[in-house]
């Protein structure tokens, strides 16, 4: 945010290092994308239940399809077109081509159910896969419907995303199968009216142990170590449907899904840009396409010796998951459309407390063409103004109040432009300075105060206190070199002023009016000098007390050089006494303030007992009291009577014996 202080903002400094390359506004609005893709790929399938194709099943397990090992490689070419004021959003559309490879493995193989062999005798045909694997190669064609995001936040880099949906045109799948079979038999045998026997179905979970099993496991069980392999071509040789590890008689074939299925593809990228027309293109993608298929009515994996069902033929649903990463290009073409730039942004607050003149200026908007220009003000829509642009490429929005602008808009035509926000601080009425004048004597009202820096022509109303108590307020208005001037003042302390102009206020500092001392000239004999007295030191019981008393010059605190020899001998008795201390009372005549009296005894005790501290005594073992102009011991009526009580007493209190 710039702070306006009434001057220009160095905006245009900071745009031209912002637009030190074309940002996606500048640049065209139509591109063409062409990526190479290629990762991983999966698929989730759903088979049919099929057991009801096989006549009279037992202990029949038709398995689970997995999709193992897969991956995929293609690529796309799209078209797209990017729309708005910055260029961000846009829609796509192409042809994606992807060849898809994986395995397509059937677990746990295994049906029982009821057949007959060529001599017309019903058995139980027992079939059991192994590696029933199938190579698949999946091509798919698809045409994406995409939105498309472009940023391009340097000179050289940026970023794009697309996402939408996938229309599914073709899904062929190619298998080559690593599949065999073991197919066993057994036979039920009861007797027939001519004597003979006849075989029937065995439905029993387990067989009778009365059948004839020409099985590996019942073949082992009865010739441990014999060659299976053997009986079982004797037995196929006889027309029995059995044997060992028998492949289909052909490997390969094809399984297309139903077409025209909806799927998705998010393809986020980071954009290399060479120039303003190409950039280089490097992502990653995800592709997700569900198919249907219709399962083969009375579909069996396989129904004899060599025969073969791709297990592709069994899925009702295929889920297909496709992700990796896309290397490409991107060729950025087409008319440009030159956008609305804002280069910079002035704003200049207002010139005074409460006035809305303040002002915000936009700089590069194309010369002579109508604008409008819209902005908050403290989060609130302000009046849209509307205006020709100078033909410097300026625009000035006027009689602006004090406040937050945000979302500075500049409109042309259909073209927008937003500009900086920026702040018109607000404008405080200040008094620079005041001059006071003390009434001419004690008792008179003729003080004044004078303030400074008050706004020229204003009314002005001040409100204060005198010696605590607010007073009526003074009115009137301030004159043109923006100074005002309060008359008829008494003494006192005057405090809590506080000048208001219109929604304006200042307030000013409290000051003292006070009525001059009368100046007396003293006589040089008596006011300056004065009889030093003895020191005389009488010891009693509660201690030693130097009567002397310590003199001092009219309105001074500064000890006379006449008064050491009752200082020093302070100092040798309290050094003899460790034990001693001294109380310091202190004086004034009655010339002045009781306030100022007060004060001025505490300076004339106070030097007394820096002079002690000077010549080695602990600031600890001295107390000083101030007692004004009380306790005078001559009257004041004559310089003599007011030389004798400007003094200071010591007192020497010891508990020593």
């Amino acid at each position: 945010m710039l702070i306006a202080t009434g001057g220009i903002l160095p905006a245009v400094a900071q745009e031209k290092k912002i637009r030190s390359y074309k940002t996606d506004a500048e640049l065209s609005r139509w591109v063409i994308d062409l990526n190479l893709m290629g990762g991983l790929a999966n698929e989730d399938f759903t088979l049919a239940n099929t057991n009801n194709s096989y006549p009279n099943t037992l202990n029949t397990n038709t398995g689970e399809l997995k999709y193992r090992n897969g991956y995929s490689f293609g690529g796309d070419a799209q078209l797209g077109f990017f729309f708005g004021r910055k260029r961000h959003f846009g829609l796509g559309a192409g042809i994606i081509y992807m060849q898809q490879h994986g395995d397509a493995e059937l677990s746990n193989y295994h049906t029982e159910y009821q057949a007959t062999d060529g001599a017309g005798n019903i058995f139980r045909q027992v079939v059991t896969g192994n590696d029933v694997r199938e190579g698949v190669i999946s091509t798919n064609i698809s045409i994406p419907f995409v939105l498309k995001y472009k940023n391009r936040f340097s000179k050289h880099w940026g970023f794009t995303a697309d996402a939408g949906a996938l229309l599914n045109l073709q899904m062929s799948n190619a298998y080559t199968t690593h599949a065999n079979f073991n197919y066993e038999a057994i036979y039920k045998l009861v007797p027939s009216t001519d004597g003979g026997t006849v075989s029937v179905y065995d439905n029993a979970a387990i067989p009778s142990v009365n059948d004839w099993f020409i099985t590996k496991a019942e073949f082992l069980r009865n010739n441990p170590g014999g060659n299976y392999q053997a009986y079982v071509d004797a037995k196929r040789a006889l027309g029995y449907n059995v044997g060992q590890g028998v492949s289909p008689g052909s490997r390969t074939g094809n399984a297309d899904y139903v077409k025209n299925s909806v799927g998705f593809i998010l393809q986020p990228s980071f954009n290399y840009f060479l120039s303003d027309h190409v950039a280089l293109n490097m992502g990653l993608y995800y592709m997700f396409q569900p198919f249907k298929n219709n399962a083969q009515s009375g579909y069996r994996l396989t129904e004899g010796m060599g025969t073969y069902t791709s297990n592709l033929r069994n899925v009702t649903a295929a889920n297909d998951h496709q992700y990796g990463v896309n290397l490409g290009v991107r060729f950025l073409f087409g008319k440009k459309e030159k956008p609305l730039i804002i280069t910079s942004t002035d704003a200049n607050a207002p010139t005074q407390c409460g006035l809305c003149d303040g002002s915000i200026i936009l700089h590069g908007l194309p010369a002579n063409e109508s604008v409008a220009v819209d902005y908050m003000v403290n989060g609130t829509a302000g009046v849209e103004y509307e205006a020709k642009v100078q033909p410097d490429g300026q625009v000035k929005v006027p009689n602006l109040c004090a406040g937050n602008y945000t979302g500075v808009t500049a409109q042309i035509k259909r073209r927008k432009a937003k500009g900086t926000d920026v702040a018109l601080a607000a404008v405080t009425m200040t008094i620079s300075s005041q001059r006071t004048t003390n009434p001419t004597v004690k008792g008179a009202c003729d003080g004044s105060v004078t303030f400074n820096g008050l706004y020229a022509g204003k009314d002005v109303n001040i409100k204060y206190s005198l010696n605590g108590t607010p007073q009526p307020a003074f009115t009137g208005v301030v004159g043109a070199n923006s100074s005002f001037t309060i008359n008829m003042l008494c003494e006192g302390t005057y405090s809590g002023i506080v000048a208001t102009a219109g929604s304006c206020s200042a307030a000013a500092n409290d000051f003292t009016l006070t009525a001059p001392v009368p100046v007396e000239t003293p006589k040089p004999a008596v006011e300056t000098e004065v009889t030093t007295k003895t020191t005389t030191i009488t010891r009693t019981r509660n201690g030693v007390s130097i009567s002397a008393p310590i003199l001092f010059d009219f309105d001074q605190s500064v000890i006379k050089t006449s008064s050491y020899a009752e200082l020093n001998e302070a100092v040798r008795e309290m050094k003899k006494d460790k034990s001693s201390t001294i109380t310091i009372d202190a004086y004034t005549d009655k010339i002045g303030t009781e306030e100022y009296n007060k004060a001025l005894s505490v300076r004339r005790a106070a030097s007394v007992k820096a002079y002690l501290i000077k010549n080695g005594i602990n600031p600890r073992r001295l107390k000083i009291v101030g007692h004004g102009e009380n306790n005078p011991v001559a009257p004041n009526s004559t310089p003599e009577g007011r030389a004798e009580d400007r003094r200071a007493i010591m007192e020497m209190n010891s508990t020593g014996k």
